[in-house]
């Protein structure tokens, strides 16, 4: 996944990323116990899944007893060797949801910096950051259908077998005021980690901004000449791929065009014929273009 040198993208990129990091104080999860509801952010997740485990495993050891017997003569129905009701494994494992959390903020950091710096990897980067922020996101999910479950089983073995305990339905029904929920911080992070690598591979942006563009565009083919403004550049003729009032976007053999460069261009140039009046423009996009060579786009600023 190659990183584009669309200014644009590279804005959109950067903005999708810094919301991601943004989103970390923002809650992330709600848990919801005996106590009421509180929220969780990147900073205090850990000690609030940490303690949501705690509470439960004053829960965990409520006893199941199943009855044998036919239904219709209660009188010869005896209780069987009461055993514990197992903790779902999803609540056993709650302790990866915050330090997938934190691995992708990180990544989510480094994706920035790369975008400022360096330009190589921000897709695997986010596209990384965000599989860990998904993981996270569909454990709590998860998380939360298996404790609910599990509590409506504890409520249903309280019925069978204890009807009359109430210290056993207290703690039944303790047990049963627990969920978990993602919170709006957990979505808007995997949202803008996934998106990056989604707009970088599908080229969203510079197709959506070429159907807004107020001019319209014709493709044609036509020999241009490019005069870049640095004498360090050779003059060299290229071929339009489609051109407008206000731009022309070009095949080059050579790659040494940049975004921000200068240069005059003759349209429709022929060698031993008349020069054209020139006009000024700059580079808004390259694209490179196989081994060598490339496409970049022109915006005219005036003639010459």
């Amino acid at each position: 996944m190659a990183f584009s040198s669309y200014r644009i993208e590279r804005i959109g990129f950067g903005l999708l990323l810094f919301i991601g990091l943004v989103a970390a104080f923002e809650p992330l999860v709600r848990i919801h116990d005996p106590n009421g509801t509180r929220v969780s952010d990147a900073f205090d997740l850990r000690s609030g899944i940490s303690q949501l485990q705690t509470e439960l495993r004053i829960v965990a050891p409520i006893k199941a007893s199943v009855y044998s017997g036919p239904a219709d003569s209660p009188a010869t129905t005896t209780p069987a060797t009461p055993g514990t009701l197992p903790v779902p494994f999803s609540i056993r494992t709650a302790a990866i949801v915050p330090w997938c959390v934190f691995a992708a903020l990180v990544f989510s950091l480094l994706a920035l910096l790369d975008i400022l710096f360096v330009q190589k990897g921000v897709a695997v980067l986010s596209l990384t950051g965000g599989f860990l922020a998904a993981t996270a996101l569909l454990h709590v999910l998860v998380l939360d259908s298996d404790l609910q479950a599990w509590t409506d089983a504890l409520m249903s073995i309280n019925e069978r077998s204890s009807p009359g305990d109430s210290a056993l339905g207290a703690q039944i029904l303790m047990a049963n005021s627990f969920f978990i929920i993602p919170g709006i911080g957990l979505y808007v992070l995997t949202a803008c980690l996934l998106l990056v690598p989604f707009l970088s591979v599908t080229r969203a942006v510079p197709r959506i901004s070429g159907v807004l563009r107020a001019a319209a565009r014709i493709r044609t083919s036509q020999p241009i000449q490019i005069r870049p403004i640095n004498s360090q550049y050779p003059a060299e003729t290229c071929t339009s791929l489609d051109i407008s009032q206000s731009g022309l976007y070009l095949e080059s053999p050579s790659s040494h065009y940049y975004v921000g460069m200068e240069l005059y261009l003759d349209r429709n140039h022929r060698e031993g014929s008349p020069a054209n009046p020139e006009e000024h423009g700059y580079v808004v996009r390259v694209e490179k273009s196989g081994s060598a060579g490339c496409r970049f786009a022109i915006h005219i600023i005036s003639n010459a």
